[in-house]
Formats: C-alpha cells, structure tokens, sequence
C-alpha cells in the first residue's frame, strides 16, 4: 500500500508528476521509518530521517542505473 503512494500523481494524470511522486516518495520513506522507532531505540525524527536519507538514495542510483541501461535499449 506504501509503495502506490507515488503512483497517484500518475494516477490523476497530473501534466508534472515527476516533483509530487518524488515528494510523496520522501513522505513514504519518512513516515515507514518514523514507525521503525516503535521497536528500535532511536527516536521517531532521527529513524525517520535515516530511512528517507537511504531510501532516496537507492531510488537515486535506480535512476541512474536506468537511465544509463536506456541508452543500450
């Protein structure tokens, strides 16, 4: 359910989607690692900020990954 989050501006059919579905993308990441404080340690802002920081990270080297594979399509 998380993971459909950024598909909603596709979804609408918004003429820019790229900026929302990666604004709701940070919001998803923060939000589920927002939740992981409940059984770790960390505070809620600092899981939060770990898991939006790793997450936009892999989904940067995706992007980049796809990016250069689709030159060779």
């Amino acid at each position: 359910m998380c993971g459909s989050a950024p598909l909603l501006p596709y979804a609408l059919r918004l003429a820019e989607p790229t900026l929302p579905a990666t604004i709701m993308t940070g919001i998803t990441f923060f939000a589920i690692g927002s939740l992981r404080s409940y059984w770790s340690p960390t505070p809620w802002w600092r899981a939060g900020l770990e898991t939006l920081a790793i997450g936009m990270l892999a989904a940067f080297v995706a992007y980049l990954v796809g990016a250069l594979l689709k030159g060779l399509v």
